[in-house]
């Protein structure tokens, strides 16, 4: 009789195990903070990756004095804060930033509006070549390996874009409605929603959603939150935020 009623009251509440969202996989992931970097250039982030070991790439949307439109900066910088490089790229690329090993990625508007995937050189800091988007914004970007992918903020979706036939290739809806970062953990896509303020866990070929960040652990409902990897740990920064922070999931 007991074990009828244990059942029934498990039926009744949807299981032992459910993640925070409705609908979501059962695993819930626990995340510890464990060190972070300051960025060194003030004002709102649009994107962070890692270069290597002591190399931080950060796309910074600072206003300028006098109340001037807003000014993008891609900056290179160490785990100590020092500027090694830093370049205007106002107009050019302001959303999202991926290292592919040779090259930076990130994406922009042409004229007219229409959003562009942009391959940078990251001597130079500029552009070498430009590719159109399948959504209407996307908001970040991050390289497996093989494939850049893309979370577009405004359709709510997670695009593959293939390098080698320079077109997107696979299109499917994210677990939130407002995806902001993105990063690649060598087996795992990691993604953040802006909406939900969590952190969701894509596993597999398809990229399906299987595990979501405690809200205890990670909560940032109304703000975007970037990510990266520096081929050991997850890193994230909040866009009003001045520190990267070095994450361990489990």
């Amino acid at each position: 009789m007991r074990r009828w009623l244990l059942l029934l009251v498990l039926a009744v509440a949807g299981g032992p195990a459910r993640a925070a969202d409705d609908g979501g996989p059962a695993t819930v992931l626990a995340l510890a903070r464990l060190d972070s970097v300051a960025v060194a250039v003030p004002g709102r982030l649009a994107g962070v990756a890692w270069l290597g070991p002591d190399t931080l790439a950060v796309l910074v949307v600072a206003p300028e004095a006098d109340g001037a439109s807003p000014v993008t900066r891609l900056v290179l910088q160490d785990r100590r804060g020092h500027v090694l490089r830093s370049e205007d790229v106002t107009g050019v690329a302001d959303r999202g930033l991926a290292w592919d090993g040779a090259c930076l990625w990130a994406a922009g508007d042409a004229d007219g509006g229409v959003s562009r995937l942009l391959r940078l050189d990251p001597a130079r800091l500029t552009v070498v070549a430009s590719y159109p988007t399948a959504g209407h914004r996307p908001a970040a970007v991050c390289h497996d390996g093989r494939f850049v992918w893309l979370v577009d903020r405004d359709s709510g979706r997670l695009e593959r874009f293939d390098p080698s036939l320079l077109e997107i290739t696979r299109s499917t809806a994210a677990p939130a409605f407002s995806p902001a970062g993105l990063a690649w953990d060598g087996r795992h896509l990691w993604l953040t929603d802006a909406g939900t303020g969590r952190l969701y866990r894509l596993s597999g070929s398809r990229r399906a959603w299987s595990g979501t960040v405690a809200a205890a652990d990670f909560g940032y409902r109304g703000r975007a939150v970037h990510l990266t990897h520096d081929g050991r740990d997850l890193w994230f920064a909040p866009e009003d935020g001045r520190w990267l922070v070095r994450a361990r999931i489990s």
